[in-house]
């Protein structure tokens, strides 16, 4: 009753296939969270400039500085 090597290459086969999909689903949902951390980043990133602008009015624009 054992399981010949063609059964078996064929689970491995699967298993890989379902691995593939499984990295791939995981790869876009954390590409998706890196997008929404990016754009808190950015928003972040102007309001501080703004406030630092704001602060200091006659100092040249940080923009540059900070990316």
């Amino acid at each position: 009753d054992s399981v010949g090597p063609s059964v078996q290459k064929q689970a491995g086969a699967l298993t890989r296939k379902q691995m593939i999909a499984d990295l791939t689903e995981t790869s876009r949902a954390l590409e998706s969270r890196k997008l929404k951390i990016d754009r808190v980043i950015e928003a972040l990133t102007a309001e501080v400039l703004k406030m630092m602008e704001e602060a200091y009015p006659d100092d040249p624009p940080l923009d540059q500085a900070i990316a």
